[in-house]
Protein backbone atom coordinates (compact mmCIF):
# COMPACT_ATOMS: atom_id res chain seq x y z
CA UNK A 1 0.00 0.00 0.00
CA UNK A 2 1.35 3.61 -0.78
CA UNK A 3 1.65 5.96 1.78
CA UNK A 4 0.35 8.68 0.33
CA UNK A 5 -2.63 6.88 -1.16
CA UNK A 6 -4.67 7.28 1.51
CA UNK A 7 -5.44 9.67 4.39
CA UNK A 8 -4.68 9.66 8.09
CA UNK A 9 -7.71 9.34 9.06
CA UNK A 10 -8.16 6.42 6.39
CA UNK A 11 -5.48 4.29 7.54
CA UNK A 12 -6.19 5.45 11.13
CA UNK A 13 -10.06 4.17 10.78
CA UNK A 14 -8.01 0.64 9.19
CA UNK A 15 -5.86 0.09 11.67
CA UNK A 16 -8.40 0.28 13.88
CA UNK A 17 -10.52 -2.38 12.22
CA UNK A 18 -7.44 -4.40 12.05
CA UNK A 19 -7.21 -4.15 15.86
CA UNK A 20 -10.48 -4.93 16.80
CA UNK A 21 -10.53 -7.92 14.33
CA UNK A 22 -7.80 -9.68 15.83
CA UNK A 23 -8.66 -8.47 19.59
CA UNK A 24 -12.69 -10.30 18.22
CA UNK A 25 -10.79 -13.40 17.36
CA UNK A 26 -8.84 -13.47 20.17
CA UNK A 27 -11.99 -13.63 22.05
CA UNK A 28 -13.70 -16.29 20.06
CA UNK A 29 -10.92 -18.85 20.02
CA UNK A 30 -10.43 -18.04 23.94
CA UNK A 31 -13.95 -18.89 24.52
CA UNK A 32 -14.81 -21.55 22.15
CA UNK A 33 -11.61 -23.89 21.96
CA UNK A 34 -10.08 -22.94 25.50
CA UNK A 35 -13.28 -22.52 27.47
CA UNK A 36 -11.90 -19.64 28.78
CA UNK A 37 -14.50 -16.61 29.70
CA UNK A 38 -14.10 -13.21 29.38
CA UNK A 39 -13.45 -11.25 32.67
CA UNK A 40 -11.51 -14.23 34.88
CA UNK A 41 -8.47 -13.77 35.25
CA UNK A 42 -7.78 -17.95 33.46
CA UNK A 43 -8.12 -15.49 30.24
CA UNK A 44 -4.47 -14.23 30.60
CA UNK A 45 -2.94 -17.30 29.92
CA UNK A 46 -4.47 -16.77 26.32
CA UNK A 47 -4.53 -13.54 25.67
CA UNK A 48 -0.91 -12.25 26.29
CA UNK A 49 -0.48 -13.57 22.61
CA UNK A 50 -3.34 -11.76 21.33
CA UNK A 51 -1.61 -8.65 23.25
CA UNK A 52 1.75 -8.93 21.47
CA UNK A 53 0.29 -9.24 18.10
CA UNK A 54 -2.33 -6.25 18.32
CA UNK A 55 1.08 -4.11 19.47
CA UNK A 56 2.55 -5.39 16.88
CA UNK A 57 0.17 -3.94 14.45
CA UNK A 58 0.71 -0.73 16.60
CA UNK A 59 4.64 -0.66 15.38
CA UNK A 60 3.62 -1.06 11.83
CA UNK A 61 1.20 1.18 11.32
CA UNK A 62 3.27 4.16 13.33
CA UNK A 63 6.59 3.46 11.80
CA UNK A 64 4.95 2.87 8.64
CA UNK A 65 2.24 6.14 8.57
CA UNK A 66 2.93 7.80 11.34
CA UNK A 67 5.80 8.46 14.36
CA UNK A 68 6.23 7.66 17.67
CA UNK A 69 5.88 11.23 18.37
CA UNK A 70 2.79 11.89 16.26
CA UNK A 71 0.89 9.52 18.25
CA UNK A 72 1.85 11.00 21.42
CA UNK A 73 5.58 9.55 22.47
CA UNK A 74 6.58 13.54 23.16
CA UNK A 75 7.42 15.76 26.27
CA UNK A 76 4.66 15.63 28.88
CA UNK A 77 3.23 19.33 29.86
CA UNK A 78 3.47 18.32 33.77
CA UNK A 79 1.45 20.89 34.91
CA UNK A 80 -1.91 19.15 33.03
CA UNK A 81 -1.10 16.04 35.17
CA UNK A 82 -3.73 18.17 38.03
CA UNK A 83 -6.42 16.96 35.82
CA UNK A 84 -5.80 13.30 36.80
CA UNK A 85 -6.09 13.88 40.56
CA UNK A 86 -10.07 12.56 40.65
CA UNK A 87 -9.59 9.51 38.81
CA UNK A 88 -6.34 8.60 40.06
CA UNK A 89 -7.42 9.28 43.86
CA UNK A 90 -10.47 6.19 42.67
CA UNK A 91 -7.33 3.88 41.31
CA UNK A 92 -5.49 4.50 44.93
CA UNK A 93 -8.48 3.62 46.71
CA UNK A 94 -8.94 0.64 44.49
CA UNK A 95 -5.36 -0.36 45.42
CA UNK A 96 -5.89 0.05 48.55
CA UNK A 97 -8.45 -2.11 49.20
CA UNK A 98 -6.92 -4.93 46.53
CA UNK A 99 -3.49 -4.42 48.81
CA UNK A 100 -5.48 -4.95 51.95
CA UNK A 101 -6.94 -8.13 50.63
CA UNK A 102 -3.71 -9.52 49.31
CA UNK A 103 -2.30 -9.09 52.41
CA UNK A 104 -4.41 -11.37 54.00
CA UNK A 105 -4.72 -13.74 50.88
CA UNK A 106 -2.59 -17.04 50.99
CA UNK A 107 -1.67 -17.82 47.08
CA UNK A 108 -0.04 -20.57 46.00
CA UNK A 109 2.85 -20.30 43.86
CA UNK A 110 0.63 -21.28 40.63
CA UNK A 111 -1.63 -18.03 41.66
CA UNK A 112 1.89 -15.99 42.23
CA UNK A 113 2.78 -16.86 38.57
CA UNK A 114 -0.81 -15.83 37.44
CA UNK A 115 -1.20 -12.84 38.84
CA UNK A 116 2.50 -12.02 37.15
CA UNK A 117 0.92 -12.75 33.87
CA UNK A 118 -1.77 -10.76 34.45
CA UNK A 119 0.38 -7.97 35.35
CA UNK A 120 2.08 -8.47 31.99
CA UNK A 121 -0.48 -8.47 29.81
CA UNK A 122 -2.43 -5.96 31.14
CA UNK A 123 0.43 -3.68 30.52
CA UNK A 124 0.29 -4.70 26.75
CA UNK A 125 -3.49 -3.96 27.09
CA UNK A 126 -2.80 -0.63 27.91
CA UNK A 127 0.23 0.20 25.73
CA UNK A 128 -1.57 -1.26 23.01
CA UNK A 129 -5.45 0.30 23.67
CA UNK A 130 -3.63 3.58 24.54
CA UNK A 131 -1.25 3.59 21.73
CA UNK A 132 -4.34 2.70 18.91
CA UNK A 133 -7.22 4.66 20.27
CA UNK A 134 -5.73 7.96 22.25
CA UNK A 135 -2.43 7.83 19.74
CA UNK A 136 -3.26 6.27 16.33
CA UNK A 137 -6.96 7.12 15.80
CA UNK A 138 -6.94 10.75 18.10
CA UNK A 139 -4.07 12.07 16.31
CA UNK A 140 -5.19 11.00 12.86
CA UNK A 141 -8.50 13.16 12.95
CA UNK A 142 -6.73 15.92 14.67
CA UNK A 143 -5.23 16.49 11.79
CA UNK A 144 -8.63 17.33 10.32
CA UNK A 145 -8.45 20.71 12.68
CA UNK A 146 -12.07 19.64 14.38
CA UNK A 147 -10.79 18.85 17.91
CA UNK A 148 -13.65 17.74 18.88
CA UNK A 149 -14.89 15.74 16.06
CA UNK A 150 -11.37 14.26 16.50
CA UNK A 151 -12.09 13.54 20.73
CA UNK A 152 -15.38 11.93 19.27
CA UNK A 153 -14.13 9.30 16.93
CA UNK A 154 -11.65 8.24 19.36
CA UNK A 155 -13.97 7.96 22.10
CA UNK A 156 -16.56 5.62 19.99
CA UNK A 157 -13.97 3.40 18.80
CA UNK A 158 -12.31 2.83 21.70
CA UNK A 159 -16.09 2.19 23.05
CA UNK A 160 -16.38 -0.28 19.80
CA UNK A 161 -13.71 -2.03 20.79
CA UNK A 162 -15.01 -3.70 23.39
CA UNK A 163 -18.14 -5.38 21.48
CA UNK A 164 -16.01 -8.10 20.69
CA UNK A 165 -16.32 -9.42 24.42
CA UNK A 166 -19.51 -10.78 23.49
CA UNK A 167 -17.24 -13.62 21.63
CA UNK A 168 -15.47 -14.04 24.64
CA UNK A 169 -19.03 -14.69 26.63
CA UNK A 170 -19.84 -11.86 27.74
CA UNK A 171 -23.66 -11.33 27.60
CA UNK A 172 -25.39 -9.19 24.70
CA UNK A 173 -26.55 -6.74 28.01
CA UNK A 174 -22.99 -6.45 29.98
CA UNK A 175 -21.37 -5.67 26.70
CA UNK A 176 -23.77 -2.81 26.04
CA UNK A 177 -23.10 -1.91 29.39
CA UNK A 178 -19.30 -1.65 28.84
CA UNK A 179 -19.68 -0.22 25.67
CA UNK A 180 -21.18 2.67 28.06
CA UNK A 181 -18.40 2.89 30.28
CA UNK A 182 -15.80 2.61 28.26
CA UNK A 183 -17.30 5.27 25.83
CA UNK A 184 -17.05 7.52 29.05
CA UNK A 185 -13.31 6.12 29.72
CA UNK A 186 -12.37 7.99 26.06
CA UNK A 187 -14.77 10.76 26.98
CA UNK A 188 -12.49 11.17 29.72
CA UNK A 189 -8.74 10.13 28.09
CA UNK A 190 -9.34 11.87 24.50
CA UNK A 191 -9.28 15.68 26.31
CA UNK A 192 -6.75 14.01 28.65
CA UNK A 193 -4.42 13.25 25.77
CA UNK A 194 -4.29 16.80 24.26
CA UNK A 195 -3.72 18.37 27.67
CA UNK A 196 -0.66 16.07 28.71
CA UNK A 197 0.93 16.41 25.21
CA UNK A 198 1.63 12.95 26.02
CA UNK A 199 0.52 9.44 26.32
CA UNK A 200 2.67 7.74 28.97
CA UNK A 201 0.32 8.68 31.79
CA UNK A 202 -2.73 7.49 29.99
CA UNK A 203 -0.85 4.02 29.36
CA UNK A 204 0.21 3.38 33.20
CA UNK A 205 -3.31 4.77 34.50
CA UNK A 206 -5.08 2.36 32.11
CA UNK A 207 -2.19 -0.48 32.78
CA UNK A 208 -2.96 -0.01 36.73
CA UNK A 209 -6.46 -0.01 36.18
CA UNK A 210 -6.94 -3.47 34.57
CA UNK A 211 -4.20 -4.69 36.49
CA UNK A 212 -6.37 -4.29 39.64
CA UNK A 213 -9.70 -4.91 38.36
CA UNK A 214 -8.59 -8.45 37.62
CA UNK A 215 -6.19 -9.47 40.18
CA UNK A 216 -9.16 -8.62 42.65
CA UNK A 217 -10.71 -11.68 41.52
CA UNK A 218 -7.86 -13.76 42.59
CA UNK A 219 -7.79 -12.87 46.14
CA UNK A 220 -11.73 -12.06 46.83
CA UNK A 221 -11.26 -7.89 46.72
CA UNK A 222 -15.06 -7.30 45.16
CA UNK A 223 -15.00 -4.12 46.60
CA UNK A 224 -12.65 -3.13 44.05
CA UNK A 225 -14.72 -3.43 41.08
CA UNK A 226 -17.30 -1.22 43.12
CA UNK A 227 -14.92 1.84 43.45
CA UNK A 228 -14.49 1.90 39.97
CA UNK A 229 -17.69 2.75 39.55
CA UNK A 230 -16.96 6.32 41.31
CA UNK A 231 -14.71 7.04 38.29
CA UNK A 232 -18.02 7.33 36.27
CA UNK A 233 -19.32 10.53 37.43
CA UNK A 234 -15.57 11.78 37.65
CA UNK A 235 -15.40 10.81 33.75
CA UNK A 236 -18.11 12.71 32.78
CA UNK A 237 -17.84 15.99 35.34
CA UNK A 238 -14.01 16.23 34.45
CA UNK A 239 -14.08 15.17 30.66
CA UNK A 240 -17.20 17.83 29.88
CA UNK A 241 -15.37 20.58 31.59
CA UNK A 242 -11.98 19.53 29.50
CA UNK A 243 -14.11 19.91 26.13
CA UNK A 244 -15.49 23.08 26.60
CA UNK A 245 -12.08 24.43 27.79
CA UNK A 246 -10.35 22.69 24.76
CA UNK A 247 -12.98 23.82 22.32
CA UNK A 248 -12.46 27.80 23.61
CA UNK A 249 -9.02 27.03 23.48
CA UNK A 250 -9.15 26.44 19.74
CA UNK A 251 -10.93 29.31 19.05
CA UNK A 252 -9.04 31.83 20.84
CA UNK A 253 -11.13 31.96 24.08
CA UNK A 254 -8.57 31.13 26.49
CA UNK A 255 -4.91 30.86 26.52
CA UNK A 256 -4.27 27.12 25.31
CA UNK A 257 -2.72 24.66 27.84
CA UNK A 258 -3.38 27.38 30.66
CA UNK A 259 -2.87 25.87 34.60
CA UNK A 260 -6.15 23.96 35.65
CA UNK A 261 -7.49 27.16 38.02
Amino acid sequence: MNSTSLSKTKIAILAAFIYTAVMGFGMFYMKTFKGIFYGTPDMMNVFWFVMIIVNIINVFFVIRYFSWQEVGFRKLNTRQLLWFVPSLSVLIAMWVVFLSALASASLNAAQWQLLALVGFTTFLVGLGEETMYRGIVLNAFLTTNRVRWAMLVSAIAFSLLHSVNVFGGSLPLEMMVQLVFTFLFGFLFAPLMIKFNNIWPLIIFHWLWDFVLFAANLVDASNVSLLSYINTPVAIVVGTILWIRIHKEQYGVVKPSSMIS
